[in-house]
């Protein structure tokens, strides 16, 4: 316990940009570029005004921005927002085997605080591949403990905390506290009925990037908090020798990971096929069991219509795309999409679910009004570590997701990025406010 209780301060507190692996140093740009494009595309979500001036009414005010808005309040409310509608249309960059999303966490506590402290860019691409890594290995943990499975929150609250930690420059010995405080205070954040009863809780990820931070904060004072359970696990074995967040995966479509391969397919019937929409008789998904949990037909919010694969399907097949747009209360009247909604057959397929959640599986079966039919073959999604999107195509969804919101200046956002451990890290927040 005392070895990776040492190795695991040692990696919080002296890991360097400049060590690192060049792929690390890749993929970490490109999370940072994801998540802040998901936020900025966020910051139009329904009611964000209402909750931001329900903070402040209660003294939150403060100089910490919300992305993509003129809204500023005190840091952990910040970090609170931005993870909010970082995670909002579920567009952010998640990890197969962690199943969910380290970034909307991270990205919003590392940034604000290293903001709030005025630290160099360097300083805050550090602390993000520090809240990825530990961040992950806590979900690790987590899903080998057993129990209730918990959603995103559960677990990059520690994550979040070691980031800050860093960042605040807290010692070995409060470094360990505030994980322990995270790993106490984090959501429960129940994944299985998240989905089930989509909200805007967004798999607790606003509140554990929130606890996180105070998590931090605390232990900075003297709190103290328990043994970490990151301490007497293997999974901290190989921190500094495997950075799992090389095996992030990217999403371009605005909905849950768990429609993906199916949108996929349709994409791929649609370019060997052609059929015009109406001619479509049924849609069979045969895919892993967790997401059955997402077979509705008539989404009656934004929120349910993100976890909502028959929606997902047939908005795509209307739209021929799947983006913040389409996730209008327009469209959750159109009677087109609703028809084809009704026409998607969800199937739980053992052999698909034996293979989840290292794998995300799906084939569709389309049958025609004319008799014929198209059999797609079995497939993952576009941007999965195996089958990586180019670093052009992420930033044309970024580009796409900040489109009319931000000054036209936020086009120097990628480039800024790609060399932002020679910046200030307040060259970039500075880009962040509304045109």
């Amino acid at each position: 316990m005392q070895k990776l209780r040492m190795k695991l301060e040692d990696f919080i507190l002296n890991l360097s940009w400049e060590d690192l692996p060049e792929k690390t140093r890749q993929v970490t740009r490109l999370c940072v570029l994801d998540a802040i494009g998901c936020a900025i595309a966020g910051s139009r979500c329904d009611s964000l005004s209402a909750h931001v001036e329900t903070i402040r009414n209660q003294g939150q005010e403060g100089t910490s921005p919300i992305w993509g808005t003129n809204f500023s309040l005190t840091p952990g409310w910040s970090i609170f927002f931005n993870a909010h509608t970082t995670a909002y249309y579920d567009m952010d960059a998640g990890h197969r085997q962690a199943q969910g999303h380290p970034g909307a966490a991270i990205v919003p506590a590392a940034l604000t605080t290293a903001h709030q402290l005025k630290l160099s860019g360097k300083d805050f691409l550090e602390a993000v591949v520090v809240g990825y890594e530990v961040a992950i290995r806590s979900a690790l943990v987590i899903r080998n403990l057993g129990g209730p499975r918990k959603g995103s929150g559960g677990w990059t609250a520690v994550g979040a905390a070691a980031a800050a930690a860093r960042l605040m420059g807290c010692s070995r010995t409060q470094v360990l506290h505030a994980i322990g405080l995270a790993e106490y205070y984090a959501p429960q954040a129940p994944q299985d009925r998240s989905v089930a009863f989509p909200s805007d809780m967004k798999e607790g990820l606003p509140w554990g990037a929130y606890s996180g931070f105070t998590s931090a904060q605390l232990a900075s004072s003297g709190f103290r908090g328990m043994q970490p359970h990151l301490t007497d696990a293997s999974f901290s074995e190989d921190l500094g020798d495997i950075y799992e967040i090389e095996n992030t995966y990217f999403k371009t479509y605005a909905c849950c990971r768990w429609a993906h391969p199916a949108l996929d397919g349709l994409k791929r019937m649609l370019t060997e096929q052609p059929v015009a929409v109406d001619e479509i008789r049924e849609i069979r998904v045969h895919s892993f069991e967790k997401s059955i949990l997402m077979n509705r037909s008539n989404p009656g919010t934004v929120m349910e219509a993100i976890y909502s694969i028959p929606y997902a399907l047939g908005c795509f097949l209307i739209h021929g795309k799947l983006g913040p747009q389409q996730l209008s209360v327009e469209n959750l009247q159109n009677q087109k999409i609703s028809a084809l909604a009704r026409r998607v057959k969800m199937i739980a397929d053992p052999a698909l679910t034996a293979r989840f959640p290292e794998q995300c599986l799906q084939r569709i079966e389309v049958d025609f009004k004319n008799g014929g039919s198209y059999h797609g073959p079995l497939l993952s999604a576009k941007g999965d570590p195996d089958n990586p999107f180019l670093e052009e195509e992420l930033i044309g969804k970024f580009n796409g997701l900040i489109e009319g919101i931000l000054d036209p200046r936020a086009q120097r956002i990628p480039a800024l990025i790609k060399e932002l451990e020679r910046h200030p890290v307040a060259d970039l927040v500075t880009l962040l406010r509304p045109r």
